[in-house]
């Protein structure tokens, strides 16, 4: 019997250790291992001097006199880029032109006083920075870094005028409030010459 009991006491066992969920894996090979290391990005290509970036641009630039002269120039091909080489040249102040310029260029008509203008407008958004270096110019000197911006950049993107804002706002300076296109001014340029330090 003795046997017998024993028998049935392995069976017992056995049948129990059958029964019993297998013991559970160790954490590390229940969980699935993702590569979520992003893909190398190229490193970048250093500029050269001729990138292809760079186009040849006309500036117009203070002469001096009281006027505007043509400059054939450099410039990376950009609004930053015109920005960066009408700096250079002398005809906007050196500020923090913002990170965020916006520039739309497209066919619109415009309603001002009753009147219907169409034509091809240029939207250019620039930071506080400028306006408040323009507010510290006098009039003459204002007309000019506004007239020099206009032109430069009608003439690049071919429109027929700019309508200028400093962060979503019309520009206001003491002498005037600049809430209308800026057109090209023929009487501004008083010459062409061939580099950008006449």
């Amino acid at each position: 019997m003795r046997r017998i009991l024993a028998f049935v006491f392995a069976m017992a066992a056995a049948g129990l250790f059958a029964c019993s969920p297998a013991p559970a894996p160790d954490d590390a090979s229940r969980l699935r291992v993702v590569d979520i290391t992003p893909s190398p990005l190229p490193a970048p290509e250093p500029a050269s001097s001729a990138s292809a970036d760079t186009i040849d641009v006309v500036l117009y630039v203070p002469d001096g006199a009281g006027g505007l002269v043509a400059v054939s120039a450099q410039a990376e091909d950009s609004p930053q880029g015109l920005l960066a080489a009408l700096v250079a040249a002398g005809a906007l102040p050196d500020v923090n032109y913002g990170r965020n310029i916006t520039l739309s260029v497209g066919e619109e008509t415009l309603l001002y006083d009753g009147t219907k203008t169409s034509g091809v407008f240029m939207h250019l958004d620039l930071a506080d920075a400028f306006a408040q270096a323009v507010k510290q110019n006098g009039a003459e000197e204002e007309r000019l870094t506004l007239q020099s911006l206009a032109n430069t950049f009608i003439t690049a993107y071919a429109a027929d005028g700019l309508i200028l804002s400093i962060e979503g706002t019309d520009l206001e300076t003491t002498s005037q409030r600049y809430d209308r296109p800026i057109y090209f001014d023929e009487l501004a340029q008083t010459g062409l010459t061939n580099s950008a330090n006449p």
